[in-house]
């Protein structure tokens, strides 16, 4: 029998020729840059990723007419979602829609926060569109079950794809750092305003700065004034880049940034949103060998196991754990290993490209 022939047309709707987003390429571009030319008993896929860069004029009707599935991030445009969508109408084309984040429940400090305003336009647009579309994909069971409380989607139309990482692109393994003076760092965007004033994050760092005159802390890309007043000449401050590329490759970025850092610390605010979100600040942060505390809530207690990394919530854990790291250097230089095995062994993109390939023969042949 010979295997199934899939043509897959990637729409990766945040690209812009100025940027290429993390969650374009994580969710979208990634998985389906791998996924083309994969050929097991059952199947065959053939991938095509728009590319703005290349000025490509998308013609809905020639993808309708040579794609059996569209595979699109997520979009509030009705207008464009409404030419596209006709199109794979006609000609019986799959459309399937990715979504990495509760858009429902949208923090203040995110800057789509006014665009996805509850009752407004934008996010009444996009609950259509997740209602219009054949099946969609999430990052985890969580979302999973906002996705269906907040459409009309079933379960079974919703499929789990983890995030997953590309150890050849996060290529930078940073030499163990056994030095007197500590740093910690937190890295993320502008969206971690609250999570970075969490106050129990805030409390456990203060007890760790007062009795660690050799410990200082930065933070790549949310700069908090307030912290800087609190924590003076121990605060550090920088800036990643909006383009993931960039963010990866340049090797004043990520591989620098991972150089300098002894520590990792990752808090997250306790709340719907968050615990829609996924794990890849750890598979980051693990892959170039870095020990970290992050945030005990569901996206990393399901990966981080005490040898890998440690979790903490209260002031006096987030106190503990750090404590235990800064003191013990060896423990710090076993957990950077185990932190790194983990992502090796189970979250690289390559060892998971059959779930992909199996998802869309199936939701074909239904």
């Amino acid at each position: 029998m010979q295997p199934k022939k899939i043509k897959i047309f990637s729409f990766p709707c945040h690209a812009s020729t100025e940027r290429t987003s993390g969650v374009d390429f994580v969710r979208v571009i990634q998985p389906m840059q791998y996924l083309n030319g994969y050929k097991d008993d059952e199947v065959e896929i053939e991938t095509h990723i728009w590319d703005v860069n290349t000025k490509e004029v998308t013609n809905w009707l020639g993808v309708a007419k040579t794609y059996d599935v569209i595979y699109l991030n997520y979009i509030n445009n009705p207008w464009g979602f409404a030419a596209m969508g006709a199109m794979a109408r006609k000609h019986g084309v799959k459309l399937v829609l990715d979504l990495d984040d509760s858009l429902w429940n949208i923090l203040p400090d995110n800057p789509a926060a006014e665009v996805f305003k509850k009752d407004g336009e934008a996010i009444k647009n996009f609950t259509a569109i997740c209602n219009e579309v054949d099946y969609m994909t999430c990052t985890n069971s969580y979302l999973k079950n906002v996705i269906v409380h907040n459409t009309m989607k079933r379960h079974e139309q919703i499929k789990v794809f983890l995030n997953y990482i590309d150890l050849k692109l996060y290529s930078h393994r940073s030499p163990f750092k056994d030095t007197q003076q500590i740093q910690i760092t937190h890295f993320g965007s502008t969206t971690h305003f609250i999570d970075l004033s969490s106050e129990g994050f805030i409390d456990g760092m203060d007890k760790i700065l007062k009795e660690y005159p050799n410990v200082s802390v930065k933070f790549v890309g949310a700069l908090l004034p307030s912290l800087k007043e609190k924590w003076g000449a121990r605060y550090f401050h920088d800036y990643g880049h909006t383009d993931i590329f960039h963010w990866i490759q340049d090797k004043d970025k990520f591989s620098k940034f991972m150089d300098e850092t002894d520590i990792i610390v990752t808090p997250l605010a306790e709340n719907v949103y968050n615990r829609c979100k996924s794990s890849i600040k750890f598979l980051e942060a693990s892959s170039a060998k870095k020990p970290g505390v992050w945030e005990k809530i569901r996206p990393y207690a399901e990966i981080v196991d005490g040898t890998n990394g440690f979790l903490a919530h209260s002031s006096q854990e987030w106190y503990d754990k750090l404590k235990i790291l800064i003191d013990d250097i060896a423990l710090r230089k076993k957990m950077s290993e185990e932190a790194f095995k983990t992502v090796k062994n189970d979250w690289q993109i390559q060892n998971h490209l059959k779930e992909y390939a199996h998802f869309f023969k199936d939701i074909l042949t239904k």
